[in-house]
């Protein structure tokens, strides 16, 4: 059962169709949801309509000040388009995916830009997430003909970390493999890289230092256009080296035998005192076209669509 949570009415351009329901406060996602789901019937918008609001929601400015603006009015937008049975209406699914494009370049500007005050730990189990959002992706990126491959050591790791961000940063280093690799494979491969003298006396076992995660693709991919994209605002590759700068991280890309590497690295931070992220299954919002997953992985899954 989808539980209704709080939304600002003030600003929402829906809100004369709540009349009937002004007790409850719904987000804009949330309402898309609805819509799709034919919880809430209301008639379609006719092509005139749809194309008008398309247009209107496009024009939003994307800076800070609008953000949540912008992403209510895209998600809104897309809950509409995806009751217009995309699949079979070329015109409807070019809109859907400008939407994903757009909601995906909001993401990487406000990630890119994200302060350290902004940057709120939890406590997460790494491999489960990776796992996960390995799985989802393999599924979505299948029909391109790619295969994205995981291999992890068989141990919890938890760190203190922002799980979303670094859910979005994988997404966008396996997008980046999707899009230009010369081969099949996406090989996503984690590994933990103890200290020397970091002994637990009483387990007798290392204490963990940092967590490497490698994204390999055949073909070497331009390392200067990459160097270059970093240092341009609001780009995909200036959000990933930001969400790892905020983790005390780094983010490195390498090119060697016929290879391309992206990797990651995470120091361990003792987080027994942060709260505790409960692991989303991104294999079952493969479902909800309005996922993140869709969002972070559209530039490769158009070639499909």
């Amino acid at each position: 059962m989808l539980i209704l949570s709080k939304i600002e009415c003030k600003r929402n351009p829906w809100r004369p169709i709540f009349s009937s329901l002004y007790k409850f406060e719904v987000s804009r996602r949330e309402f898309a949801i609805l819509l799709h789901m034919n919880i809430l019937r209301f008639p379609l918008l006719d092509e005139e309509q749809l194309t008008d609001q398309f247009q209107q929601t496009m024009r939003l400015p994307m800076n800070e000040a609008g953000e949540m603006r912008l992403r209510g009015a895209l998600q809104a937008l897309m809950g509409e388009l995806l009751r217009h049975n995309p699949k079979y209406d070329m015109r409807v699914q070019s809109m859907l995916l400008a939407c994903h494009l757009r909601l995906r370049a909001l993401q990487n500007h406000v990630l890119a830009s994200r302060r350290e005050n902004d940057f709120a730990p939890q406590r997460c189990d790494l491999r489960a997430w990776f796992e996960d959002i390995c799985a989802a992706a393999d599924m979505l990126l299948h029909p391109l003909g790619r295969s994205v491959v995981f291999n992890a050591p068989e141990e919890t790791v938890e760190a203190a970390c922002a799980p979303r961000d670094i859910a979005w940063l994988l997404l966008e280093l396996i997008c980046n493999c999707a899009r230009h690799s010369e081969g099949e494979e996406i090989r996503v491969a984690m590994d933990i890289k103890r200290k020397r003298h970091g002994m637990n006396y009483r387990s007798g076992q290392h204490r963990p230092a940092a967590c490497f995660v490698n994204v390999a693709c055949e073909g070497e991919l331009d390392l200067r256009r990459l160097h270059a994209a970093g240092q341009r605002p609001g780009t995909g590759i200036a959000a990933v080296q930001r969400i790892a700068y905020l983790h005390g991280g780094s983010m490195i890309w390498l090119g060697s035998g016929g290879r391309s590497i992206a990797s990651l690295r995470i120091p361990l931070r003792q987080s027994a005192k942060l709260p505790l992220a409960e692991t989303p299954d991104f294999v079952e919002l493969l479902s909800d076209q309005l996922s993140p997953v869709y969002t972070a992985l559209a530039p490769a899954i158009s070639v499909v669509e």
